[in-house]
């Protein structure tokens, strides 16, 4: 192969590198809001539990695509044509899955109406046992902590405002009622999983195109190659 060839090489190889640093994040935000929801797993309505599948999918995601990612390199670097097309079929096909979980994190609350009024249900029930169940005080003083507010209904809510309330080691109270936070929280949880997956379908759609296009260039070499014979000389 020739300068250019080279060139076209090094080109393929570092967008399948770029494709591992995608599945590297796809991984990590996975990894990130699967832990997220399920540490607010007790205030999430029993029929919206399924919202923690979309960032349990895109951690086989991320890790398939790192997995792929690799193998593109090898057969970037050994120039195997064959090997190169499986690579970017494959891609296709991850592309399509991708394709499903995103859309999948749009259509998970349709009724929004009916997950906040299920969710305020279920947030009353833990702030209303808050002295009773260790499990219902913890969760309810990371919500307070963690989203700034108070209570259901603010500071009022409470006989004895506790700790979580307060921004830490300060006398500044969080005075916002806790439910709608709590609804906007799951929902962007859901929806920035679902909207990377969809960003990174392009970037993964890409890499496929790349790659099949430098397997057929490979292909074309190959039978260039095989045509011409070398001097008798040699």
């Amino acid at each position: 192969m020739g300068w250019d060839d080279d060139v076209v090489k090094c080109l393929v190889f570092w967008a399948n590198f770029f494709l591992a640093l995608v599945g590297i994040t796809l991984l990590s935000l996975g990894i990130t809001y699967k832990i997220n929801l399920e540490e607010l797993i007790y205030v999430i309505p029993k029929d919206y539990h399924h919202i923690i599948v979309i960032p349990i999918l895109a951690i086989p995601l991320g890790s398939i695509i790192i997995a792929i990612a690799v193998f593109g390199c090898y057969g970037c670097i050994t120039e195997k044509s064959n090997f190169v097309t499986v690579y970017g079929a494959v891609l296709l096909i991850i592309v399509t899955v991708q394709l499903a979980v995103g859309i999948c994190a749009f259509l998970l609350i349709r009724d929004r109406q009916k997950f906040d009024r299920d969710l305020n249900v279920a947030l009353s029930e833990v702030f209303r046992n808050y002295e009773n169940v260790y499990e219902y005080k913890e969760i309810a003083d990371l919500i307070q902590h963690r989203l700034k507010c108070c209570g259901t209904n603010g500071t009022s809510y409470w006989a004895v405002i506790p700790k979580s309330c307060y921004e830490t080691d300060t006398k500044i109270i969080y005075d916002q009622p806790c439910p709608r936070l709590v609804s906007g929280y799951l929902n962007r949880c859901v929806l920035i999983v679902g909207i990377a997956v969809l960003i990174f379908s392009i970037a993964v759609l890409l890499g496929s195109v790349i790659s099949l296009s430098f397997a057929r260039y490979l292909k074309v070499h190959q039978r260039r190659d095989q045509y011409i014979s070398p001097p008798f000389w040699w």
